[in-house]
């Protein structure tokens, strides 16, 4: 099967960039800007309603912090996050800050549809049957949303909003609002002089990057593409990113190797690649070296 113009388009930006901007998407713009609107007022209220969901603990499935790597980073990201696991199971009501309750679970199914229509022609792109990556390798089962506020900075010069990094998921369905500051590291012709590129916010779009697991999945494929966010003296920046994950701690992770070819990455787990990026931090340095061959 052929696939359409756009997704022709997707797949080689996969291939080649592993990122690229989704409009006609099939999130109402009304959606999207009431789930950032919720981010706002929930970080900007008062600290005592804040404090109940200030944990570092990941077993609960909502979490509010400043920094998940705080004790392992060698310097401390511009930047609050709240942290819901929204998928397979969705958090109780009461779990979920009153801010956000009603369009959280809203909005995470929106970009669940858009995730298993991307998930379906890379699967295609793979020479797999359409639902493979979202049946067979439970790439639509687990989403957390990572919502990120960046306070404006007074000195942007001298910190990141989010240090350099690949993310650990299959693919990562990112709201932005129009302040900006995301980057992505491209490599020139020769692959000796990588660039920081600007990816501009656009009205109305999402922001698809590849995630480690997919990479290692593909085989290497598709490109789990490094990012960084700038602080910014503009702001605050908002921002939800939605990372697709599988549930199963214990899944295996395989390279999906063609035919003739020698897989790149040794088999892993779910759980042991987590232990690796939570232990090592945003250091800079992409989880995949830990299990390439």
């Amino acid at each position: 099967m052929s696939l359409p113009d756009a997704g022709s388009r997707m797949v080689e930006a996969a291939r080649e960039w592993g990122i690229f901007q989704v409009v006609n998407h099939g999130v109402p713009e009304e959606a999207m800007s009431a789930m950032l609107a919720a981010l706002r007022n929930f970080i900007e209220g008062p600290v005592e309603a804040k404090a109940p969901y200030y944990t570092r603990d990941h077993g609960r499935r909502v979490r509010y912090q400043s920094n998940f790597d705080l004790f392992q980073s060698p310097a401390a990201n511009w930047r609050d996050t709240l942290f819901m696991d929204m998928a397979p199971e969705t958090p109780e009501p009461e779990e979920i800050p009153p801010a956000c309750r009603a369009i959280a679970p809203e909005f995470s199914g929106l970009v669940q549809r858009l995730g298993s229509t991307v998930l379906g022609l890379l699967s295609e792109a793979l020479g797999l049957r359409r639902g493979h990556l979202e049946e067979n390798a439970a790439c639509l089962e687990g989403l957390s949303l990572a919502c990120h506020y960046y306070p404006a900075c007074p000195e942007p010069h001298l910190t990141l909003g989010t240090t350099k990094h690949s993310d650990p998921s299959f693919i990562t369905v990112l709201l932005q609002d129009a302040v900006g500051g995301l980057q992505v590291l491209v490599d020139d012709d020769d692959k000796q002089n990588p660039a920081w590129v600007d990816v501009p916010a656009v009205a109305g779009a999402l922001v698809v990057n590849v995630g480690d697991y997919l990479q290692l999945l593909s085989n290497d494929r598709f490109k789990s593409v490094e990012h960084r966010v700038v602080a910014k003296s503009a702001g605050p920046r908002v921002s939800v990113a939605c990372f697709f994950r599988t549930d199963g701690s214990t899944r295996v992770l395989a390279p999906i190797v063609a035919d003739g070819g020698n897989a790149r990455y040794r088999n892993t787990t779910v759980d042991e690649m987590v232990r690796h990026y939570r232990a090592k931090g945003l250091d800079g340095v992409s989880s995949l070296q830990y299990v390439r061959i």
